[in-house]
């Protein structure tokens, strides 16, 4: 079943549901005001009581059926004497089995109750309305006096009335049904469009298409018509990126691949003629600068994965001990250049991280120091705590950052002049920056005073999500 109608069928049956309710309540009241009205009317006639049963009495035999009228209805009338006989008077209730004394009424008799009573009574099939009230004559009578009046009239009114009802009901709830078709029609318009664009996105692949909002913006269709939009530009977004990396990857790739084949072409041909060997000394460097590019191929293909895997799968945050994150990150850049020396300083505390990207961000900014150091030289990793949260700092005594290099030093594949003379993708700072932005931190660099650079990566202490403790630290 369609959203439009489960929408009208909705609709449809809480307005029939509303009509329905509304007759069925319309019926009872009005068959209570006609019930309340037969009582007021028999309750009417106790003062005169007395007079109605002597003028029963005193009918000729052939005019007792015709005798005694109440609201068009005929008005049945007994005398119960004060032993407790009920005598026959006037019809209706003149019947075997209406002339029966109840308990209630042997007890009015008797002076127990006060009266008048009221009751209902099934005559040959015919509800009937009873009062039976007490009496007093002069000449010693102590009895009651039973009126008892047909209510056929009664309910010749009220299916007359629950006819009507029902008609009114059943136009009612044609009413409801295309109400609510054309509710849902109207109220689905907007989806309608929603899906059209969508469906357009989805055959012609044009994630820069956006779709109109409709309304203000707190209609619930405007706000969704924006989400849409804001799922396209981020979806665009990432196709732009995701090319951008393949066309960036593609070039930086092409320089060591062109390397790698013209160097083996040049082996291929000297095994190939013996004229044009190379000699021991050349084929053992061209072997070195094979090992070399191959292995700065590696470490450029693993970052390019690293940085297009991006936040795809990112672990889930963990509380770690900083201090001890990174000096796992220094750790893995000693082999870089064993004649510098690393220096971590600073106080030990717990954080909420992902630490596997923390410690690979660390690690690029602790390697490309070392890279950039004289043999001697010494490279400074500090970490404290600020307001803005933990800040881990690596500071160098190379040749520092060029100004020009400054706005772009975290751009993907980007090398400054410096850069460009030793093995390397342009990649390390663009992973740091990464990680930084899925902590929802921040990383800066500059150039430190007396020489150097100075890069600061500030990482807020609470994180956004929930933190998962690490098992270790739940252990007493």
């Amino acid at each position: 079943m369609t959203l439009r109608a489960r929408l009208a069928l909705l609709t449809s049956a809480a307005v029939a549901l509303a009509v329905v309710a509304a007759s069925i309540a319309a019926w009872l009241l009005i068959r209570s005001s006609l019930l309340d009205e037969i009582d007021q009317r028999l309750l009417s006639r106790v003062p005169d009581l007395e007079r109605i049963a002597q003028q029963a009495s005193e009918l000729p035999e052939g005019t007792q059926r015709s005798g005694l009228f109440l609201a068009n209805d005929p008005l049945g009338v007994q005398t119960i004497t004060p032993d407790g006989v009920v005598e026959p008077g006037l019809p209706p209730g003149n019947e075997t089995t209406a002339l029966v004394l109840d308990d209630e009424e042997r007890r009015l008799v008797d002076g127990e109750v006060d009266g008048p009573l009221l009751r209902d009574l099934e005559i040959d099939g015919a509800d009937h309305r009873v009062m039976t009230a007490a009496v007093s004559s002069g000449d010693g009578f102590n009895g009651a006096v039973r009126l008892v009046q047909p209510l056929d009239g009664v309910h010749g009114t009220l299916t007359r009335i629950a006819w009507l009802l029902a008609g009114i009901t059943g136009v009612g709830v044609a009413a409801a049904a295309a109400l609510g078709w054309t509710t849902a029609r109207t109220g689905l318009r907007p989806i309608d469009r929603l899906v059209d664009a969508a469906e357009q996105v989805a055959t012609t692949k044009d994630l820069a298409h956006r779709i109109d909002s409709p309304g203000n913006q707190r209609d619930e269709v405007a706000r969704l018509a924006g989400s849409v939009n804001a799922m396209l530009a981020a979806l665009d977004d990432a196709r732009t990126q995701q090319r951008q990396l393949v066309e960036d990857a593609g070039h930086e790739l092409r320089t060591p691949l062109t390397t790698l084949r013209n160097d083996l072409g040049v082996l291929l041909r000297s095994e190939q003629h013996p004229d044009r060997r190379l000699a021991p000394s050349d084929r053992a460097g061209l072997l070195r600068d094979l090992e070399a590019e191959a292995a700065a191929l590696s470490d450029m293909v693993g970052e390019i994965v690293e940085l297009a895997r991006g936040g795809a799968e990112p672990e889930p945050p963990l509380e770690t001990d900083l201090r001890a994150l990174v000096e796992r990150a220094v750790a893995r850049t000693r082999r870089v250049n064993p004649k510098v020396t690393v220096t971590v300083a600073g106080p030990a505390f717990e954080a909420v991280v992902r630490p596997g990207v923390l410690e690979r961000a660390v690690a690029n900014l602790v390697r490309n120091a070392v890279q950039v150091s004289p043999p001697g030289g010494a490279v400074d990793v500090l970490l404290d705590e600020t307001d803005a949260g933990a800040r881990i700092r690596v500071l160098d005594r190379g040749p520092g950052i060029a100004a020009s290099d400054l706005p772009r030093i975290f751009d993907r594949f980007y090398r400054g002049q410096d850069a460009r003379e030793r093995h390397g993708s342009g990649l390390g700072l663009a992973i740091v920056a990464q990680a930084a932005e899925l902590h929802g931190g921040s990383v800066a660099a500059g150039r430190r005073k007396g020489g150097g650079a100075a890069f600061t990566l500030v990482l807020p202490l609470r994180d956004a999500e929930p933190a998962i403790l690490s098992p270790l630290l739940d252990r007493p």
